[in-house]
């Protein structure tokens, strides 16, 4: 995950934040992300869908 912030931090490994996985229709690249207006992070396409 990457944010442009870097003074932002999210703990996810101790299980307080769950994420999910996606794939991205446009590039057909697989990430994990959270939130609900999820964007590809290799092509900023919003085509993405839920594994």
């Amino acid at each position: 995950m990457c944010f442009i912030d870097s003074s932002t931090s999210v703990d996810i490994e101790s299980g307080e934040i769950s994420t999910a996985e996606y794939y991205c229709i446009e590039c057909k690249n697989k990430f994990k992300a959270l939130g609900k207006k999820i964007r590809c992070p290799a092509c900023m396409s919003a085509n993405v869908k839920k594994v």
